[in-house]
């Protein structure tokens, strides 16, 4: 993978590309407090299959924060404006928790979109109602002590390493009910096919918020995967590269 930055809204954004040149373009689309690293147990293999562009969220990885509200918005935002630079147009996504969220965003807007793919993303404001003290409540210790690698990676990568500015746009972001936020029932502009996937024992998204994706979008295909929390990527990554490869036969 070779990396790139281009600078946009005040923020140095960075993102690699790699994989194979005449395949189906790939976005990679990571989760909060998380980088491109968030997809390591499946990047091989994804190398092989596809052209790829694994993208740092302005803040996170060796991108930087700028002045623009981290918002869901701001994320489709920056994603175009790196797949303008790329002068791509045809594309799907696959989106790990916030990178999923903004993955369905950019869905419900952009034609380009050929497929999607999300990993404990969630679609609706509402289905966050119980967590919201819990986002209320995470502080710079809290990051430390439950995300101690996404925590010294950051520190480590990131060029304006501040974790207190980004755990308060975080949070910020994740209790935002506005229109630059979740998709809600705008999901259901989505024509591209999706393949949303949680991990069984996910304390974010539950079981019945995945299932109701089918409400809005009837041709979903949906997967619990057993043995997996949030981070079944890295968790059961033979698993998700399967249904990976039927979604794409």
């Amino acid at each position: 993978m070779q990396s790139h930055c281009t600078d946009y809204l005040g923020a140095s954004l960075h993102y690699q590309t790699g994989g194979k040149a005449d395949a189906p373009v790939l976005v990679l689309l990571h989760g909060g407090f998380g980088s491109i690293d968030d997809f390591a147990a499946l990047l091989p293999r994804l190398q092989e299959h596809f052209r790829l562009i694994a993208i740092d969220t302005r803040g996170h990885g060796r991108s930087t924060l700028g002045q623009a509200p981290l918002s869901y918005a701001q994320i489709a935002d920056d994603t175009r404006h790196i797949l303008n630079t790329l002068g791509i147009t045809r594309f799907a996504l696959f989106g790990f928790s916030d990178g999923g969220t903004a993955a369905y965003r950019i869905g419900a807007a952009d034609p380009g979109v050929e497929k999607i793919i999300t990993v404990g993303a969630h679609w609706h404001y509402d289905n966050l109602r119980d967590l919201h003290a819990m986002f209320g409540q995470i502080t710079v210790d809290f990051v430390r002590e439950n995300m101690p690698q996404q925590a010294a990676a950051y520190e480590a990568q990131n060029p304006e390493a501040d974790l207190n500015q980004l755990t308060g746009r975080l949070q910020a972001m994740w209790l935002d009910n506005s229109t630059s936020a979740y998709p809600n029932e705008t999901i259901s502009r989505i024509g591209a096919p999706v393949l949303a996937i949680r991990g069984e024992d996910d304390f974010l998204l539950s079981l019945p918020d995945l299932a109701a994706l089918k409400k809005h979008l009837p041709e979903a295909h949906l997967m619990n995967i057993p043995f997996a929390s949030h981070e079944a990527i890295r968790e059961e990554p033979d698993m998700l590269w399967a249904a990976i490869m039927a979604f794409y036969r």
